[in-house]
C-alpha cells in the first residue's frame, strides 16, 4: 500500500518526463535475459514481473514492479545486466532516461538520491522477505505468507477487507514461492471454504487479516506488510 513514505518524489518523476516515454501491451518483454538495458525505467502505470527460467523451463518469479517504481537499479549502479527477464503484466506505461543522467542527478540532488535510496531499502525488504516466505515448509502457510505480503504491497483497504489490486494469478504466486500451481490452487481454493480471501473482478479479497495472520505457525505482526 502506497503511503506518503512511498510515495515517487516528484522532482525524480520530472526528470525521468524529460526522458523517452514508451508503451507496452500485456505480455510484452520490456528486457530479456542478460540483454544491456537502453536506460534506466520509472513506471509511470502498470506492473512490470521480473523472473528467470531454469534448465528444467520453469519460471522463478523474483518481484512484481509496480508504479512509481525504478528499475533495473543494480545494473545502474554496478552495470550488471542480471540473467532475468522483465514482462508487463498488463498494458503499461514508462518513461526511460539514460543512465548517465540518473547517475548525474543522484550525484547533484539530495532528494532523488534520498528516493532512489528508499526504494533500494524498501527492495531488500521485499527478497528478505521472500527468503522468510521459502523458510516456511508447510504449503498452506507459505501461500497465506505470500497473501500476506501481497496484501502489503498491492493491498487496497475497504473497509475491513483487503484488495489485492494487481493482476496476480496462482501461477505468479507459485513461481515466487518454490510451489507447483496445483498446489496453490488447492490452497486457495480452502482459505475460499473458509471465507478467509474471496475474489472481485479477478482480484484477490483478502476477508479477515486478523485470522489469516493467525494461520502461520509462528506469531508475526501485521506491522512487516504495514497492514495496521
Amino acid at each position: 500500500m502506497m503511503d506518503a513514505k512511498t510515495r515517487p518524489n516528484s522532482e525524480l518523476i520530472d526528470r525521468f518526463k524529460q526522458g523517452r516515454k514508451l508503451a507496452y501491451r500485456k505480455g510484452e518483454i520490456i528486457l530479456r535475459a542478460a540483454e544491456e538495458p537502453s536506460g534506466v525505467y520509472y513506471i509511470s502505470q502498470g506492473f512490470i514481473r521480473v523472473y528467470s527460467i531454469t534448465d528444467q523451463g520453469e519460471e522463478n518469479t523474483h518481484i512484481i514492479y509496480k508504479t512509481g517504481e525504478v528499475f533495473p537499479l543494480i545494473w545502474v549502479f554496478n552495470s550488471i545486466a542480471r540473467n532475468v527477464i522483465y514482462e508487463s503484466l498488463g498494458e503499461s506505461r514508462l518513461w526511460r532516461l539514460p543512465k548517465d543522467d540518473l547517475l548525474h542527478l543522484v550525484k547533484t540532488s539530495h532528494n532523488i538520491s534520498y528516493s532512489l535510496l528508499r526504494q533500494a531499502v524498501n527492495l531488500f525488504n521485499i527478497f528478505a522477505d521472500r527468503l522468510d516466505n521459502l523458510e516456511y515448509t508447510d504449503a498452506f502457510e507459505r501461500v497465506v505468507y505470500r497473501l500476506l505480503f501481497l496484501a502489503g504491497r498491492f493491498g487496497q483497504k475497504k473497509g475491513k477487507k483487503i484488495i489485492i489490486n494487481a493482476p496476480i494469478t496462482h501461477q505468479h504466486i507459485a513461481s515466487s514461492i518454490n510451489l507447483a500451481r496445483e498446489t496453490v490452487s488447492r490452497e486457495i481454493e480452502i482459505l475460499e471454504r473458509k471465507d478467509l480471501i474471496s475474489h472481485q473482478k479477478r482480484l484477490i479479497v483478502l476477508n479477515d487479516i486478523t485470522r489469516l495472520e493467525n494461520l502461520i505457525g509462528e506469531s508475526i505482526s501485521p506491522n512487516l506488510w504495514g497492514l495496521k
